[in-house]
């Protein structure tokens, strides 16, 4: 999902850049020509702002039919200062700070200030800081506006992208009801919710024949084939360590830190009710952007139309579990966790406990935080070009509030956890293959808080001291055993 790039922008004033790839071992910058970092800030941004210029003007006559004649002056100087966003993109500039209702502006103040002078324009500053700085202020424009404060001009393409997925929903509906609590599914689901974007193009091309039964989750499968290019498989571990959880009493929360809002947040849900309907968690927090955001990603009011929307299909599978859904949130089985401008933030992940301690906390309570998508990938690695072979562990450089999951299509040159030799065997027969989004990792890693892993213990109990707890010899049957 998300808008055509620009193939145009004005000429440049940029210096310091240089012609080569971004090197190993350091952070993702536009500085580097051959980088998916320039290109997005050469382009793509551009071209999105263009659009948002576009949207706002074609939204006009609804907006003076909804606030009056007054709402022309809050579009005019939105217009005016995207325009000069987009110009200071091009010229390099400085970041500015913020001085108008942001309710986060003093915490984008102090990183603004604190960042060295050399890494405070567009293309010397890290990407991630960038990126998050050209989405932060240009909401930041509709939040300083008399009438607009609210208005969202990605929620249209959310919109559209569930509606015209319905051929899809319906499929999946109908072929993940009354499904058996196994780690075959549970790994089925995972895939198919990874897959997300591809599942919805794949099937709604599909010509199926009088042998195939779109109510049979396997057929899906085979559809989307779900197991073309995993390069990390973690699904084992994931399992256990739900399996593990619900063998002990109390709260088993599962927070999940959502990425897109349409197709995507629909396959989420139906992971997630999948978790809850077969006890692997009593209650999952949805953690959902504060602010319009990536184009995409989801937010409270975009689940809240998700949901109304569903409930009141014309079709019979979707409607039920509209109904479904909002009875799972409102019996709290399903939760959207507190909002927390942190998600909205520049910063990596791993100076979370410094800078929203509060947030940490609550991870902290959960028996597994799943993180989905590339830019929540990217914060998790910091936006640093690691090793490939480095381990998913090492790169979070300290950030274990609970067991972590990352599920993540590879859409930039951040990775890690690979084994020897791939990376270099992809790059020979797919020069792309990290920005393509046709591979995938489903990575794991235990929060490593108890001292279970002793030395003497037998082979039979090594999986179990990975998962962070020793598990008695008659509950082992449920667990898989990771190859």
């Amino acid at each position: 999902m998300g808008w055509r790039a620009s193939t145009h922008s004005d000429k440049s004033t940029t210096t310091d850049l240089f012609e080569g790839p971004t090197p190993r071992h350091s952070l993702l910058s536009g500085r580097y020509k051959q980088s998916f970092a320039y290109l997005t800030l050469r382009t793509r941004m551009p071209g999105i702002m263009q659009q948002i210029i576009m949207r706002l003007l074609s939204d006009l006559p609804d907006l003076v039919n909804k606030y009056g004649e007054e709402v022309r002056k809050d579009v005019k100087q939105i217009v005016d200062a995207v325009e000069r966003l987009k110009m200071a993109l091009n010229r390099d500039r400085q970041f500015l700070l913020f001085h108008g209702a942001e309710p986060d502006k003093v915490e984008w103040n102090a990183f603004i200030t604190e960042m060295p002078r050399p890494k405070k324009s567009f293309f010397r500053a890290c990407w991630l800081h960038a990126e998050c700085y050209l989405y932060r202020r240009i909401f930041s424009f509709f939040e300083n506006s008399r009438h607009l404060q609210k208005y969202d001009c990605f929620d249209h393409l959310k919109k559209e992208d569930l509606m015209l997925s319905e051929v899809a929903m319906s499929a999946l509906a109908k072929a993940t009801r009354g499904l058996a609590k196994s780690f075959d599914v549970f790994s089925k689901l995972l895939r198919i919710n990874l897959w997300g974007n591809h599942f919805e193009m794949q099937i709604g091309a599909f010509r199926f024949t009088e042998e195939d039964s779109k109510d049979d989750i396997n057929v899906l499968v085979k559809v989307a084939d779900i197991d073309r290019i995993l390069l990390v498989d973690d699904t084992t571990l994931i399992w256990n360590c739900l399996v593990l959880a619900s063998k002990s009493s109390g709260n088993r929360i599962v927070d999940f830190i959502c990425d897109n809002g349409g197709f995507e947040f629909f396959t989420d849900m139906l992971l997630l009710e999948y978790m809850v309907d077969n006890n692997l968690a009593t209650q999952v927090r949805l953690h959902v952007k504060a602010i319009p955001w990536y184009i995409s990603d989801v937010t409270r009011a975009d689940i809240e139309w998700t949901l109304d929307f569903l409930t009141g299909h014309r079709d019979e599978c979707l409607s039920a579990l509209g109904k479904k859904w909002t009875h799972l949130m409102n019996t709290q089985k399903i939760v959207i966790a507190p909002t927390s401008y942190f998600w909205t933030g520049p910063q990596p992940y791993f100076v979370m406990v410094e800078s929203d301690i509060e947030l940490y906390r609550m991870l902290t309570t959960s028996k597994l935080a799943i993180f989905k998508g590339d830019l929540n990938y990217r914060k998790l690695l910091g936006d640093f070009i690691w090793d490939s072979t480095e381990e998913f562990i090492t790169c979070l450089r300290g950030f274990r509030p609970t067991n972590i999951c990352a599920m993540r299509t590879v859409k930039c040159e951040v990775i890690c956890g690979l084994s020897e030799g791939l990376a270099d065997s992809l790059l020979k027969n797919d020069h792309n293959w990290m920005i393509s989004g046709n591979y995938g990792v489903i990575q794991y890693t235990d929060s490593l808080k108890c001292s279970c892993a002793l030395p003497g213990k037998d082979s039979s109990e090594k999986n179990t001291r990975m998962l962070g707890m020793v598990v008695p010899q008659s509950e082992r049957s449920t667990l898989i055993t990771n190859k």
